[in-house]
C-alpha cells in the first residue's frame, strides 16, 4: 500500500492525499450560510463552489481541509541550518498539524509499495503550529533525504470561518452572472467585476479576504 491512495504534489512542495480533498463548502451549506436565498440545485452555485474552494486553497495551501494527510521530502543539505547538535528542527508547511505519522531518514521510495523506506525515527516532539524536532538524526550525507508524513487540517471552529468566506465568494460571483464589464444608461456609466458562473476570476480573492485568510496561510520550510 502506497503512502497516498491518490498523491497530489502541491505547488508548495508537499504532497496530499487527493482522495480526501473536496470542496470547502457544499451547496446545502451555502444555502444555510445565505439564509435560504438560493436553492441548493442552482447551477450557478454548483458551478462557482469549486473555483471558490480553489481560490482559497491556492492562497492558503492545500491543508485547508478537515484532517488531511500530507507528506514532504527534504534534502539534508537544505536543512543544514536547522540542525541543533544531532537533532533537526523542521517547520512543517501547514497551519495546523495534529500529528506526525512517520519520519524516515535516508529515505528512498520503494517502487513495489510506493512507500518511503529507510531509517525510521520515532523520537520527536511536535507543536500544533507544525514545529517538529526530530531527535538523534545524527550525521547524514548531505544528499540524504528526510520524509515526513503528517496530518494537518482545521478544527471545527476554523473550518466554519473558512466555509463562510467561501460562501461569500460564491455570493459575489453569482451577483453578476453574465460577465458584464460595464453598462451605461442616461449618461451614467457603471463598471463591474468581470465575473460569470464557473469562471476563476468570479471567485478571486479581494484584499480584505486575503487579510482574513492570512492566519491560515501555509508557513514552513519547503
Amino acid at each position: 500500500m502506497s503512502e497516498f491512495t491518490n498523491e497530489l504534489l502541491t505547488s508548495w512542495g508537499y504532497m496530499v492525499d487527493a482522495t480526501a480533498i473536496g470542496d470547502l463548502i457544499t451547496p446545502t451549506e451555502f444555502v444555510a450560510f445565505t439564509g435560504g436565498k438560493f436553492s441548493a440545485s442552482d447551477s450557478r452555485i454548483t458551478a462557482n463552489i469549486p473555483s471558490a474552494s480553489a481560490s482559497i486553497r491556492n492562497f492558503c495551501g492545500w491543508h485547508i481541509s478537515p484532517s488531511l494527510t500530507c507528506g514532504i521530502l527534504y534534502r539534508v543539505a537544505d536543512l543544514r541550518d536547522s540542525f541543533i547538535g544531532l537533532d533537526v528542527l523542521i517547520q512543517l508547511p501547514a497551519t495546523y498539524v495534529s500529528r506526525v505519522d512517520k519520519v524516515v531518514v535516508d529515505a528512498v521510495l520503494d517502487p513495489n509499495t510506493g512507500d518511503y523506506v529507510g531509517d525510521l525515527l520515532t523520537e520527536f516532539d511536535l507543536t500544533p503550529s507544525g514545529l517538529l524536532r526530530v531527535y538523534d538524526v545524527g550525521v547524514r550525507d548531505r544528499k540524504s533525504r528526510i520524509f515526513v508524513k503528517y496530518v494537518a487540517g482545521l478544527d471545527d471552529a476554523n473550518i466554519a470561518a473558512v466555509k463562510e468566506l467561501a460562501a461569500n465568494l460564491v455570493t459575489h460571483a453569482v451577483a453578476n452572472p453574465y460577465g458584464v464589464n460595464s453598462e451605461a444608461a442616461g449618461g451614467v456609466s457603471v463598471s463591474y467585476n468581470s465575473t460569470w458562473a464557473g469562471h476563476a476570476s468570479a471567485t478571486g480573492l479581494t484584499n480584505d479576504t486575503r487579510e482574513v485568510l492570512e492566519p491560515y496561510k501555509v508557513r514552513g520550510v519547503y
